[in-house]
């Protein structure tokens, strides 16, 4: 009989051993600077854009800037507060953002930046993960026969002085072989212009730039900007930024980022949230077995992993419920019948194909 007992007893710790490893022993995390900063202050400061279209855009109809990075801080603003409404939107132009994050006027700069050794040497500024993917490439007149790259060869392309195509396109060119004549303008404008009137074959920018000036141009239907990986001749990162000197903030951000894509790669949604969080009497083993450890640690008061954070241990339902995982973000600004449309691409999960990957959550 106690052998029988002794048996029971360690099948028992070998099965909650997993749920055990799953609960932090160390003590919460207790907020520090920035985070104290911000809950003072009862919102998060972000610095978006209010011109591009997807990202930060303010809409005249309605009087608000929305966009991809609108909802990111919406998304810190939920983690923190469990109200995505709790933001300060500041627009910026330009670089403009850096120098504010830097002096504290901003807990985090969400402004389309592009992820540079310039800008990450700055002594006070860091950059979380990828927030979206894009590169150079090209617009074309719809009805035109520059439709891959071989269509290039001999092809007269603008570009704006000073500009990343401007600087990247002869050697893309060359790798493949093909011959083209540069027009340098001086600006985008002018070189978009030169473009719609006819003084070259195709304009090549940024692709988020490119399919914002198509459609603010007369007759957006009468051009293409190639989209997709292979169309694609350089690699562009853009990614939160923040002071370099709160550990414990660059997580929040980092994390809340990281977790809306865990949410997308575990099928989580704001769809299916609320059959995902722990039911009133289902105790520990019986709600593991049902949503999965994984999805466990990313939702449950007792078993996630928020203090780590000094925030809430479910802390991403809030950001779930009221915002969605990064797949919903993406559709809502960047999907079909979106203000911007922009095939996801390498913005898709990684094993979808695209470059996008959280690590585990434990």
């Amino acid at each position: 009989m106690l052998t029988v007992i002794r048996l029971l007893c360690f099948v028992f710790i070998l099965a909650a051993a997993p749920l055990a490893a799953a609960q932090s022993t160390e003590p919460p995390a207790k907020p520090g600077v920035t985070l104290n900063s911000v809950l003072a202050r009862g919102q998060v400061a972000c610095g978006v854009n209010q011109e591009v279209r997807g990202f930060g855009y303010l809409d005249p109809n309605t009087g608000q800037i929305r966009g991809l990075e609108v909802d990111l801080c919406r998304a810190l603003a939920a983690a923190v507060f469990g109200d995505a409404s709790a933001v300060q939107l500041v627009p910026f132009v330009g670089d403009g953002g850096q120098a504010a994050l830097e002096a504290g006027g901003l807990d985090v700069l969400l402004h389309t930046v592009v992820w540079s050794l310039t800008t990450d040497a700055r002594p006070l500024l860091d950059f979380g993960p990828a927030a979206f993917y894009s590169g150079q490439t090209f617009i074309v007149r719809a009805d035109s026969d520059l439709q891959d790259w071989p269509d290039l060869d001999g092809a007269v392309i603008c570009v704006a002085d000073g500009s990343v195509a401007a600087a990247s396109l002869r050697p893309a060119m060359i790798r493949r072989g093909l011959n083209y004549q540069p027009v340098v303008l001086p600006t985008a404008a002018e070189a978009m212009t030169a473009f719609t009137e006819g003084q070259c074959q195709a304009y090549s920018a940024g692709l988020v730039e490119l399919e914002n000036a198509r459609q603010r141009s007369a007759d957006p239907a009468a051009y293409t900007v190639w989209q997709g990986r292979e169309r694609l001749y350089t690699l562009e990162t853009f990614a939160p930024v923040y002071r370099s000197d709160d550990a414990q903030w660059r997580d929040i951000v980092d994390w809340t980022l990281l977790g809306l894509v865990a949410a997308e790669q575990l099928g989580v949604s704001s769809e299916n949230i609320n059959n995902l969080v722990r039911q009133s009497d289902e105790l520990d083993a019986a709600y593991t077995a049902r949503v999965s450890l994984d999805v466990a640690r990313l939702l449950d008061k007792s078993l996630g992993l928020g203090a780590n954070l000094a925030l809430s241990n479910d802390f991403m339902v809030a950001v779930l419920r009221e915002v969605g995982n990064y797949g919903e973000i993406y559709a809502r600004h960047l999907g079909a019948g979106s203000d911007l449309v922009i095939g996801r691409g390498l913005n898709l999960l990684w094993r979808d194909g695209g470059l996008l990957a959280a690590p585990t959550w434990r």
